[in-house]
């Protein structure tokens, strides 16, 4: 079974390895994240809408870097 090694952007470096199934549970986690983030009822405001574009830009740099751990032919169609 293929395990990635990912290594963290922070200040603070972490590294560790996991599976393909840790990997697609850690990226069907974060579907539900970003359907959270979607469905959270605020008032709208520039600044919530700010907010919002920022932690799905966040979620989004972490689906690349959790996507960029395997090779391709390793992930599903």
């Amino acid at each position: 079974m293929p395990s990635a090694v990912i290594k963290s952007c922070l200040p603070m470096t972490q590294t560790f390895e996991i599976t393909r199934e840790q990997q697609d549970l850690l990226l069907q986690g974060l579907r539900f994240v970003r359907s959270s983030v979607a469905l959270d009822m605020q008032d709208f405001t520039p600044a919530v809408e700010a907010e919002r574009r920022q932690k799905y830009a966040r979620i989004s740099e972490l689906e690349s870097q959790l996507r960029a751990v395997l090779p391709s032919e390793a992930r599903p169609a």
